[in-house]
């Protein structure tokens, strides 16, 4: 896969982006006007679609085939609604259950009544299909397809894309939920102009134990910085109806992390991402969910070394706890100078809520990194042809992110490069 590079300098919301007709998709819909909020206790039915037909499994066939192409095995139901909804919301799901009622309740809770729910099962062969038909069934809102199996959430996310009719889309995992202004925050948001926004999440236990809240250093924007990290998951975003399918839609792979990955495209192709500091949203911490199953199949290479004896040696002198200080130094000087640098290029998007100006990111660098400790876990030894490898495991979802990713880190992060180089053997350490 290639990518154009992007310029670095914003692009003012409303300008073409070179290169992204809307030849290649469906036609942009024109503002409306606005609909009033309403209730539909009409009854409704879910309906099966067919996607297109089946590929050889590889990531490059999957790729190649017309993603957002499918037939309905029946007509188009007839919409609740006299006019398309505002937003979009698309909830892709698998045997999830009695489970996904909580979820759709706190969609169907949001101050925002103007959306349209497509809850897409994924072939799902328990009663999912039946639980949400019966709520579909009290709110017109909500309407249940179903696909041939995926196995991931993209491909039931690109065909819920092609039925979409609202003007904004929004993500959100069976398994999540959100607040009751979710839905208000991004669209206050579109209103004055954003064509791709997150919001803040907290991740929780399926008891509601809260294990965690995204720290907000993390919601400061740049196209660099999200090279360098997924920043926030699905269920926290919403974008311009269309986008998506500008930039090549969902792509399928094992390897997951398809989020980071179309995060990354629209930053590849001159967007920009708004993003709040208000916490809507709660995600599911559980090791059964699919985020903790994750294959890493690509990795940032530190070091390499001629046999397993001097590999060995070099991970327990990355992991001795003598050096930690030194690192965290080295940690701290990395990330201050870098957002410092995108501050003063007038690039950094900081979120909306944040106080204290860029004179504020010294001490939020600090609070990350109390709170995060050292960036080096996890560490691996990988046996090659000819010699030991000693890398840290990237979630990346392709080899060149996860090229692109190890470039620049070796060409930015000067000071953590220098104490890799001056705590391993010398030539070791790449470059």
């Amino acid at each position: 896969m290639s990518r154009r590079q992007y310029d670095r300098k914003s692009v003012p919301h409303g300008v073409p982006r070179p290169g992204l007709t809307s030849q290649k998709i469906r036609a942009r819909r024109a503002p409306r006007p606005r609909q009033e909020d309403s209730l539909f206790p009409a009854p409704g039915r879910g309906r099966t679609v067919s996607p297109a037909p089946e590929s050889n499994g590889s990531p490059s066939a999957l790729n190649r085939r017309p993603v957002f192409a499918h037939t309905p095995t029946h007509r188009t139901l007839e919409r609740p609604y006299p006019m398309p909804p505002r937003i979009s919301v698309i909830c892709p799901t698998y045997n999830r259950g009695k489970a996904i009622l909580s979820t759709l309740e706190s969609v169907r809770a949001q101050t925002m009544r103007d959306w349209e729910m497509l809850v897409v099962s994924d072939a799902s062969d328990d009663d999912t299909d039946a639980v949400v038909a019966s709520l579909a069934a009290r709110d017109r809102r909500i309407r249940l397809l179903r696909t041939r199996r995926f196995g991931s959430q993209s491909g039931p996310t690109n065909i819920a894309l092609g039925e979409a009719e609202g003007e904004f889309v929004a993500y959100l995992d069976h398994d999540d939920h959100w607040e009751p202004d979710h839905l208000l925050r991004l669209r206050q948001a579109h209103d004055d102009g954003a064509r791709f926004v997150a919001t803040r999440a907290r991740k929780a236990t399926a008891a509601g134990a809260v294990t965690g809240t995204a720290h907000a250093l993390s919601l400061c924007w740049h196209p660099d910085i999200q090279l360098m990290s997924p920043l926030f998951e699905n269920s926290c975003a919403g974008h311009v109806a269309g986008l998506a399918e500008q930039v090549g839609g969902w792509r399928e792979s094992p390897v997951g992390l398809e989020d980071w990955d179309l995060w990354l495209r629209f930053a590849d192709a001159g967007e920009r991402c708004t993003t709040l500091l208000d916490r809507t949203v709660t995600l599911l911490d559980d090791p059964g969910t699919r985020t903790h199953s994750l294959q890493r199949r690509f990795t940032h290479e530190i070091a390499r070394f001629d046999d397993a004896l001097s590999a060995r040696a070099a991970y327990r002198a990355l992991a001795d706890a003598r050096h930690q200080e030194r690192e965290l130094l080295a940690v701290r000087k990395d990330l201050l100078n870098w957002y410092t640098t995108l501050a003063e290029r007038g690039e950094l998007v900081l979120p909306h809520g944040w106080r204290g100006g860029t004179a504020a990111l010294e001490a939020a660098v600090e609070s990350q990194i109390a709170e995060n400790g050292t960036v080096w876990k996890g560490l691996a030894l990988v046996t090659r042809d000819t010699y030991v490898s000693l890398c840290v495991p990237l979630s990346t979802m392709t080899a060149e992110h996860a090229d692109r990713y190890t470039r620049y880190f070796r060409t930015t992060m000067h000071h953590q490069m220098a104490f890799l180089e001056d705590v391993l053997p010398h030539g070791s350490v790449r470059r």
